[in-house]
């Protein structure tokens, strides 16, 4: 079957399709040699390529229309699933939110053990002019410490550049793993903290196939989060912790990390990857 190449495959996940206005015009500015995939995790709307091209983005691109509204992480892992059924090869991966804005997917001349590029995110808390700055010119996002935060360096999956080897591998465990995930959130009173749990899956089992593996970090700001919503209850639940946030959710966080451990050690690792085949 005919295969497609491509340098990087950006998967942008979306359910308030009204704010990709926010996430694809500043992909024009990107360089060309890249896939779009959206993923709408909206089954109550439509995503139609007119849409994506009146935003401004001309370059090759992938919709999928979700037939049930099934999460973050489902739908992370239905981009990568798709990547693999349609034969796309890609060399790395970016997985982003359709409220946020990918600044650049720049890679260095790295070695074959680094499985990926860990940059800087800038956040934007409480001015929505400094949304459409950032829209219109990404580089003129200037951390201020009171209305733009800098996250140095960004630990999480969103914007974070993945060799696709080990991107396809992390969404394969995790797919095995569904059952297990779904008990521990629902065993949980707030919303699932998806993003840090996939950048620990994607650690803890890139470092048991590969003891050498590691990421690499580029000072570098790639990411600008938006949060003005300041919504505190989505889809039925609470968006954080009312108390004791930051602990909740490191026990959570714990609960993943333990089950994946678990998985990892009665499942062999995979033998012969090639991360750019």
């Amino acid at each position: 079957m005919f295969k497609t190449k491509v340098r990087v495959v950006v998967g942008i996940t979306t359910f308030y399709n009204d704010f990709l206005g926010l996430s694809v015009p500043a992909l024009r500015r990107l360089p060309s040699d890249f896939m779009l995939i959206v993923y709408n995790d909206n089954p109550d709307t439509v995503v139609k390529r007119g849409q994506i091209r009146r935003l401004g983005y001309s370059g090759p691109l992938r919709i999928i229309n979700g037939a049930q509204n099934v999460g973050t992480l489902q739908a992370r892992l239905n981009i990568l699933e798709y990547v693999q059924k349609h034969n796309i090869i890609p060399q790395w991966v970016v997985l982003a939110d359709d409220d946020d804005i990918l600044v650049n997917i720049d890679t260095p001349n790295v070695g074959v053990d680094n499985f990926a590029v860990i940059q800087n995110m800038a956040v934007i808390k409480s001015r929505l002019v400094d949304v459409m700055r950032a829209m219109n010119n990404p580089q003129n996002c200037v951390p201020d410490s009171d209305n733009i935060e800098l996250v140095r360096p960004h630990v999480g999956l969103a914007g974070t550049l993945v060799r696709w080897d080990a991107m396809r591998r992390m969404g394969d465990v995790l797919r095995q793993m569904q059952q297990e995930i779904s008990d521990i959130d629902e065993s949980l009173s707030f919303r699932p903290p998806v993003d840090p749990m996939m950048w620990n899956a994607l650690m803890a089992i890139v470092r048991n196939d590969n003891p050498q593996a590691m990421p690499i970090y580029m000072d570098a700001v790639n990411y600008i989060a938006t949060n003005l919503d300041r919504a505190t209850t989505k889809y039925g639940m609470a968006v954080s912790p009312a108390k004791n946030a930051i602990a909740q959710i490191e026990r959570a966080l714990a609960k993943y990390d333990a089950a994946i451990k678990r998985h990892l050690a009665t499942n062999a690792a995979p033998m012969g990857q090639n991360s750019d085949e």
